[in-house]
Order: structure tokens, then sequence, then C-alpha cells
């Protein structure tokens, strides 16, 4: 467990401090104006549902770089080879990624109009998206150089990364927005500066470094080709597409809410974020957790795998657990951090409970999913997530809204979660018990 721990924390931190960079974002957009606010959200929205895509398809590095690393142990030269691959390949996707990605923001605004999104919005929601969107390469970037340094253990560099982004992005966001007069465009902008001159500082340490220095992407470069996209891909389109379906549950949620009434859904997004919050801690847990895997899986150890696995769902089940048990005792807390009313603070007292139940199930299925994925199955995990949102949860919350309400809501994305959780952790078991080598692992789809 000390293993698992000392690689959770600093992974848990980070996801804390990324989480406060968003909260800070639209704490600035509140300063200028409730429209600059409706108008930012709804920027960051398209901007956060487009950088989902990319982001999976390249974050899968880390779990091919940690299965590379323990294949480094019976053959070293081969295992270099393949963290090297691995990381120019990623680099490679990146830029193809940003280069699609970004022209397709130019189809926005007529996708906002077709949403039945107020007109008004468009040219605001436009002025923030236009200058965050040079955030995406240096942030898909610091993705690559996270999976690197965190496969290889050093995940404290990444926690003091993500401190240095928000320290950046906070006075370069507010001047710009501010003193600047830049309003919502100055937001986005000094989120993309913040993510250049992070990426580039932290590019800077780690390949200083003599452990990393070996697969700087500048170094080699007649290794490049569009082959060394195909492992990339064959992982990161599974697992995006598994991100969108989760998504689609939530977003599902939360158009169900604006359904019953305007107090209803904003409730929704304050439970959202509660839900975010435990994601976030348990999101560093699976990280740790899969990152070991990967290792394990790479050096044909599956007694390893099954003790991770084992001691990773036990950790992450109880740490679940305390937090429901919290967050259930003391809504108040959370009435007070909202600054909600008499009629919500009794709204959300009836429904969290429900909400806290969620809170263990989506432990169980964000874990394993990810430990699936550091043994570099993929193809039935998303199978999987498909049935357990789609067919049980959104359906199970459309049948639960007429009597229930945004509790029968949440009953709905809690019972999806808990399907795709049990499902998850069922194909976790076989994997680990059927099959002996990584080339059968490979086969469970």
């Amino acid at each position: 467990m000390k293993k698992i721990l000392s690689l959770a924390f600093p992974l848990i931190v980070s996801q804390m401090i990324s989480m406060a960079l968003v909260l800070t974002d639209v704490w600035m957009m509140s300063r200028l104006s409730v429209s600059a606010l409706a108008a930012g959200g709804l920027g960051a929205s398209i901007y956060s549902f487009v950088f989902i895509i990319a982001s999976s398809t390249v974050g899968c590095v880390a779990n091919l770089i940690a299965i590379a690393y323990g294949q480094r142990i019976s053959r070293p030269e081969f295992g270099t080879q393949q963290i090297r691959y691995s990381v120019k390949g990623a680099v490679l996707l990146s830029v193809i990624l940003t280069v699609g990605l970004t022209f397709c923001f130019n189809f926005v605004p007529h996708l906002i109009l077709m949403a039945d999104q107020p007109a008004e919005l468009v040219e605001p929601a436009m002025e923030y998206v236009d200058t965050l969107k040079w955030a995406m390469l240096p942030s898909l970037l610091l993705l690559v150089l996270r999976g690197l340094t965190s496969a290889m253990g050093n995940v404290r560099s990444i926690m003091v990364m993500s401190l240095m982004t928000v320290t950046l992005n906070v006075p370069i966001s507010y001047v710009l927005a501010f003193p600047l007069g830049f309003g919502l465009s100055g937001l986005g902008a000094g989120t993309a500066l913040s993510a250049l001159i992070s990426m580039l500082s932290y590019a800077f340490w780690v390949f200083k470094q003599n452990e990393y220095h070996s697969f700087a992407p500048w170094l080699n470069l007649n290794e490049y080709s569009l082959s060394l996209l195909k492992p990339l891909l064959g992982m990161g389109i599974p697992i995006a597409l598994a991100a969108l379906l989760e998504h689609g549950l939530i977003y599902g949620g939360t158009l169900m809410a604006g359904t019953i009434s305007i107090a209803a859904l904003a409730l929704h997004q304050i439970l959202l974020q509660c839900l975010s919050f435990t994601w976030n801690i348990n999101f560093g847990f699976s990280q740790a957790a899969a990152i070991l895997v990967g290792k394990s899986f790479g050096a044909n150890d599956f007694d390893g795998i099954k003790r991770i696995a084992i001691r990773s769902f036990i950790m992450t089940s109880v740490l679940s657990i305390v937090l429901a048990v919290g967050f259930t005792l003391y809504p108040e807390i959370i009435a007070s951090i909202f600054n909600l009313d008499t009629q919500l603070s009794t709204l959300l007292k009836g429904v969290l409970w429900v909400v806290a139940l969620s809170f263990v199930v989506d432990a169980w299925q964000l874990l394993a999913i990810n430990l699936l994925r550091g043994m570099k199955i993929v193809m039935a995990p998303t199978l999987i997530t498909a049935i357990g949102y789609w067919a049980f949860g959104l359906p199970a919350a459309w049948l639960l809204l007429p009597k229930h309400g945004l509790t029968g809501i949440w009953g709905g994305i809690g019972i999806g979660l808990a399907v795709t959780g049990i499902l998850l952790l069922i194909q976790l078991l076989l994997a680990i018990k059927k099959h002996k080598t990584p080339e059968d692992l490979a086969l469970v789809v």
C-alpha cells in the first residue's frame, strides 16, 4: 500500500490544483458580469468537450510507458526503445490533433445556435474560445511529460508543475482580463500563456535529468513515423469514447434537471462539483495503481497485478465511504460554501445521500477501468461503459424523474455507475484469473 500511496498523493494534489484552476477562472468570469459568466461557461464547456477527445487519446501514453518500463527488467534495450517510441508518438499525435481540432472550432458558432443557445452569447463565448484554444498543444504536451515522469515514479514533479501553472495563470489572467481590459479573451489568453510557460519550463527540467534525457523528443529524429501512432490510437480511441459516454450520462442528467426547475438545475451543478471533488481524489489513486499495474504487466508479474488490484480496491472503497458519510452527515457545510437559501438547502439534504452512494460506485468504475488500461485492455471496458451508462443509467434516470425529481436523476446516474463498476470489476477479475501472458491479456476485448 505504501507504493500506491506514495504515487497517489502527489497525483491527487495535482488533480485538486487543476480543479482550483477551473474555480478561479469561473470566479474571474463572475467578476466581469453575469453575461460573461454565462458566455465563458459555455465556451469552457465547448473547449472541454473537444479537449476530452485529444487528452483521452494522448493521455494513454502513461500506460504505454509504464508497460515499457516493466519490459526493461527482462529486455532493457527493447523497453528503453519502446519508451522513446511512446514519447515521440504522443508528441506527434498531439500536434496532429491540435491542428485538426483547432480547425473544428470554426464551426462552434453554428453549433451554438443549432443547440438553441442565446444568440447574444455566441460572440463573447467565441472571444474566450478563440484565445483558449491556443492552450491545447502545450496542455497535450504537458500530458506527455506527465505520462513520462509519472510512469517512471517521479510524481512529485507533477505536483510542483501543477502548482506552478495555477500560480502563473491567476495573475496573468487577472491582469489581461481586468487592468488591460481584454475581458474573456484575456482569461483565455492567460490560461494559454501559463500552459505554454509551464510546458516549456517542465520540459526543460525533465530532459535536463539524466534519467529522462535519452527520451527527449528532439533526439533520434529518424525514429519519427506515422506507425508510432498505432499503439496510441489503439488504446486512446476507445478511452476517448468511454470518456464521451460518461460525459453523456452526466450531461443527460443535466438536461433532465433543467426540465424540473431552475432551482433543481442550479443544485444539480453543485452536486456535480461534489462528485468532481471525489472523482479527482479517486482518479489520483487510480492513476497510481494503473502505473504500478502497467509495470507489473510489462514484467509479466501477474501476482503483482493481483496484489495491486486488491489493495487499491480496498483503499478507494474505504476512502469513498468515508467521503460519502462526511457529505451525508454535514450537508450544511456544502450549503454554506455555495451560499444556498433555505429552499435549496432542504432540497440538498433530500438528494445528497443518493449522490454520496454514487461516490463509492464511481470509485469502483474509475479504478477498474484504469487497471484494465494498465494491461492494454480497452475495448471491453468501452463496451461496458456504453451498456452501464446508456442502457441502464440514462433510462433509469428518465424513469425515476417523474416521481422522484432530482433524487431520481441521481439515482439513475448512480445505477449507471454501479452497473458499470461491477461489470468492470468482473472483467478485471477474469483477466487476472484466466490469462497468464501479456499477449493473452491483450486478447480480452
